[in-house]
């Protein structure tokens, strides 16, 4: 194997140097072959856009990554070639609502040279004294997108965490880089844990954001980060209503999703399940925000003024915002 080392680069020496090298925890989700309803690619552009984040290492793509079999997209005037949007592959330092630091990894899951590069990560890992590693993961699952979405609990035996429920015994899948990394890391004594979000395999294809909020959600209960999910719910909500609109319209595919509502909740009737899981449900600061945002609008709509319909991100809305407390720390990226 060739040096790890050589597949990344730091950026600024000050920046690197102001690090903090304490309780630092790393989350990972590099969306790849399988990421049902894109809810890795998902949350990692909803925390980008979200919270204050600067680059520390850049990893060499062209090393990992196979553009013959993901191909990058190019944008064409008719005439020529005006860019070409080449993927890329970071680890950030970024900082929750608490301002609290933690490291994040984005990008493309490696087509190339996985080993290598756990040990690079590793390696990282030690150089930034990470306490824990995270990772998510969204799989599909014969399951319907009218019941609370389930997380399939896993970890090394560094972690130290106790299994969720009964293990249905050892049963071969096909790996991903997240399930390399953990490996390694436990082997190398670091603890490391992932969360694998089951999305209803019929929106495999589709963009389920839903399924970006659960996975968040157990990221931030797992690592005590204040993670903004307020809007992330804003998001979820609405496409959870264009999709029952899609739905009403086509009767087959409600049937399928009839079919696997009785099936699911025939199965928690009887504890069944082909793994144990932990049920996805909203925080109490997102059910508070919500109930007090329901009472505002029905304050306005009973004197006249029609709640607003814009939705997060819009001018006047509540979207995700850069920037809070602490203008001496590095602000969001822009390129």
């Amino acid at each position: 194997m060739r040096d790890p080392r050589d597949l990344y680069a730091f950026e600024s020496a000050d920046v690197i140097a102001s690090v903090p090298r304490r309780s630092l925890v790393l989350v990972h989700g590099l969306p790849g072959l399988v990421d049902a309803g894109s809810a890795c690619r998902i949350a990692s552009t909803y925390l980008r856009d979200s919270l204050r984040h600067v680059r520390l290492v850049t990893f060499d793509a062209d090393e990992l990554l196979d553009y013959r079999g993901s191909r990058p997209q190019a944008v064409f005037d008719g005439g020529a070639y005006t860019s070409v949007d080449m993927p890329d592959m970071a680890l950030y330092l970024m900082y929750d609502d608490a301002d609290r630091p933690f490291l994040y990894l984005d990008g493309l899951e490696p087509d190339l040279q996985w080993r290598r590069l756990a040990q690079a990560l590793i390696d990282l890992v030690e150089f930034f004294e990470v306490e824990q590693v995270i990772g998510m993961s969204a799989i599909p699952m014969a399951v319907p997108h009218t019941r609370a979405i389930e997380l399939i609990a896993h970890a090394n035996p560094a972690a130290d965490v106790p299994p969720v429920g009964e293990s249905p015994g050892e049963i071969i899948v096909p790996a991903s880089f997240g399930a390399l990394l953990e490996h390694e890391l436990g082997r190398a004594g670091h603890p490391a844990r992932g969360f694998a979000a089951q999305i209803p395999h019929y929106l495999t294809r589709t963009e389920f954001p839903a399924g970006a909020l659960a996975l968040l959600r157990r990221v931030s209960d797992a690592s005590g980060l204040e993670l903004p999910l307020v809007d992330l719910g804003d998001l979820a909500e609405a496409a959870g209503a264009a999709l029952e609109s899609t739905l009403a319209d086509n009767g087959d595919v409600q049937s399928i999703v009839t079919a696997l509502e009785e099936q699911r909740d025939a199965q928690q009737a009887e504890g069944q399940g082909v793994f144990p899981t932990t049920m996805d449900l909203p925080t109490g600061d997102e059910i508070a925000d919500h109930f007090e945002r329901f009472l505002a609008g029905e304050g306005g709509e009973e004197h006249g003024h029609p709640s607003s319909d814009e939705g997060p991100g819009s001018p006047s809305g509540d979207g995700p915002q850069t920037g809070g407390p602490g203008d001496a720390r590095p602000r969001g990226e822009t390129d």
